[in-house]
């Protein structure tokens, strides 16, 4: 494939044009609508400047030898070309056109005085093609006749490459400026409109970004697509325009908006990544390379806007813009090795797609052969240029575009770390007002024990006191007193005991209710089996919690005591994503209608199991089994 490839490639090397022998003479007569003549002409280039327009030897002239008549390194030289017209047609007028930003006097030689006479015969014409006026040189010569005309060319260095000879016949002007100008831009032309138009999209959005952050890094962006729009768009111009002063700045165009949009990109790079902060190193390294461009700049457009030194300009031109692509190359490696900004990643391979492309660019401008095997036109290294650029604009927009993801994000979690402080007061405000609850129920339950349990203690002891003292022995008063004292006294412990904030956890309670149901059952003839599990969670229960489960406890307990005949009750403690209390005896078990005595006391078990979200369950099967569930979590405190 690569040898079919090469052979191909050398056979279109092969049927590269070969230069025709010199026909120096031009037949308006054959001529249709228009034709180059630049290789129907003959020049003489006097670098002595011995030479004028009246001293001239015909013999001087010569045929060009290569594509160009003029040589760059002698554009401070006198330059005369030859031009020999005959007419074997009958149009007597014809229109010369020598190309753009040409200064010139054209002379007929009067053969018969021998003298050059010199014409007055330039002028402009509107072109509705172009939108502009082309400047022509009218020429007469009749039927039959042969005029000789010498041009005295004022040949710089921003119209030398623009010299492009052309006869015109008068009528066709209009296919002239289509076929001639436009037909062979036409790709080019929608191309770059195209680009541009992105272009301008991309600085829009830059520079709402920087009107709405004021950050200067979005401002050197901006600027700099704004700078490469202006270089397009008179590269872009060089179609239309024909005026010598629009050339005459071609060059500075063409150095200083490059290296202009370049060091705005670097000043972009360097701010957008805070390099001056985060990596000294490499800030100094685009510093560098900012300041030597602009040396360069202050030294070389002078060297430039001269007949003698352009040409030497032009090459340093060429050198400075690749040591600054190959130095720009070592900038990207170093950006790329620094991981640090992700940022950087998009930036650096977008430099390097940009650089790449101006190499090939400029390899294609400078010395590839395109113009004759791939598209007679200049345009190609410009568009190739663009496109890199345009492709540097694109990841360029996605770095900018991930550091707006990344400060959404940021702005999210600052707005969620704001929340979670919010949050986190709040629960330190309800924290703070539980905390005051439970110091008001311990305070509650210190004082019931101090002032109620002292004195229903007293009346416990007095009783007694009574009773010993009492020559009655059967005196029930004084036994319905200390017994209710006795009850009381009871009563009271478990609503300390619930009101204490101390005993507000599962272990706690679970210790109670065994130490309670023990105590219950130590003075019946009940044999009582007590499973509890060997490991218990620190686990919050509140104080309501834990007061309905001990009453439905003790009127479980009551229950089995006052009805079952039981002489065995298994009770087992669960723990697991629920707490459970499974009573179970072996008695006569009960009658479950609506009549039944002790029916109050079944509904009383269910209904503090549901308010604290939790549930009871009976089974009359041979004995009587009570279950009693609640949750551990999404319970109320």
């Amino acid at each position: 494939m690569l040898k079919r490839l090469f052979f191909i490639y050398l056979l279109l090397i092969c049927l590269k044009p070969l230069p025709a022998q010199h026909n120096s003479v031009v037949d308006v007569g054959r001529i249709q609508d228009f034709q180059k003549i630049d290789d129907k002409l003959s020049f003489f280039t006097d670098i002595s400047k011995s030479y004028s327009i009246h001293t001239l030897d015909p013999s001087l002239f010569k045929a060009p030898a290569g594509k160009t008549p003029f040589n760059e390194r002698r554009l401070e030289a006198r330059h005369f070309i030859r031009l020999t017209v005959t007419n074997s047609g009958n149009r007597d007028t014809c229109w010369l056109y020598m190309g753009k930003a040409q200064q010139y006097v054209v002379y007929e030689y009067d053969s018969v005085a021998g003298k050059m006479l010199a014409m007055d015969n330039r002028f402009e014409l509107y072109s509705d093609v172009l939108m502009n006026k082309i400047p022509y040189c009218r020429i007469t010569v009749k039927k039959g006749e042969t005029k000789d005309y010498y041009i005295q060319a004022e040949i710089d260095f921003y119209n030398w490459q623009q010299f492009d000879p052309v006869i015109v016949i008068p009528g066709e002007q209009t296919s002239f400026a289509f076929i001639y100008f436009i037909k062979p831009s036409r790709v080019y032309l929608y191309v770059t409109l195209v680009l541009l138009s992105i272009m301008l999209c991309m600085f829009a959005y830059t520079l709402a970004l920087f009107f709405r952050t004021f950050q200067t890094e979005y401002l050197y962006y901006s600027g700099a697509i704004f700078i490469f729009i202006i270089y397009f768009t008179a590269r872009m111009l060089n179609v239309f325009r024909f005026g010598e002063m629009y050339f005459f700045l071609y060059d500075f165009r063409y150095q200083v908006l490059q290296l202009s949009g370049n060091m705005l990109i670097l000043l972009f790079i360097t701010a957008f990544l805070k390099l001056k902060e985060k990596n000294p190193k490499l800030y100094t390294l685009f510093q560098y390379s900012i300041v030597l461009q602009i040396l360069f700049l202050l030294i070389n457009v002078p060297l430039t806007y001269s007949n003698k030194y352009n040409f030497w300009g032009n090459m340093a031109f060429d050198v400075i813009r690749t040591c600054v692509l190959l130095y720009s190359v070592y900038l990207i490696v170093v950006l790329l090795a620094w991981k640090k900004e992700k940022e950087a990643t998009y930036l650096g391979i977008g430099s390097f797609v940009a650089i790449l492309m101006a190499f090939v660019a400029l390899y294609v401008d400078r010395w590839s052969g395109y113009d004759y095997l791939l598209l007679r036109y200049t345009g190609i290294p410009v568009l190739i240029f663009m496109f890199g650029v345009l492709l540097q604009m694109f990841l360029f927009m996605q770095g900018l575009a991930y550091r707006t993801r990344k400060q959404e994000a940021e702005r999210v979690r600052a707005v969620e770390q704001l929340q979670l402080e919010n949050d986190r007061k709040e629960l330190e405000k309800y924290k703070a007002i539980i905390d005051a609850r439970e110091t008001e129920r311990n305070r509650i339950s210190q004082e019931i024990h101090d002032d109620i349990g002292s004195g229903l203690t007293s009346i416990r002891l007095l009783s007694e006191i009574a009773k010993a003292k009492c020559s009655d022995p059967g005196n029930k008063e004084i036994e319905k007193i200390s017994a209710t004292s006795n009850v009381l006294m009871d009563k009271m412990n478990e609503i300390i005991w619930t009101l204490n904030s101390r005993n507000d956890s599962l272990p706690n309670l679970i210790a109670y209710l065994r130490h309670h149901i023990v105590e219950y059952f130590e003075s019946l003839n009940i044999h009582l089996y007590l499973s509890v599990p060997d490991t218990i969670n620190e686990i919050s229960i509140s104080g309501k919690i834990r007061r309905n489960i001990l009453l439905s406890v003790k009127e479980a307990l009551h229950n089995i005591v006052k009805h079952s005949q039981a002489t065995e009750v298994n009770v087992r403690f669960l723990v697991n994503d629920f707490f459970s209390i499974a009573i179970t005896d072996n008695g006569v078990g009960f009658n479950s209608a609506p009549a039944n005595s002790h029916g109050n006391g079944l509904h009383n078990m269910k209904e503090r199991l549901s308010t604290i979200g939790g549930t009871c369950t009976i089974i009359n099967n041979g004995g009587t089994s009570i279950v009693f569930k609640v949750p551990l979590a999404n319970y109320p405190l």
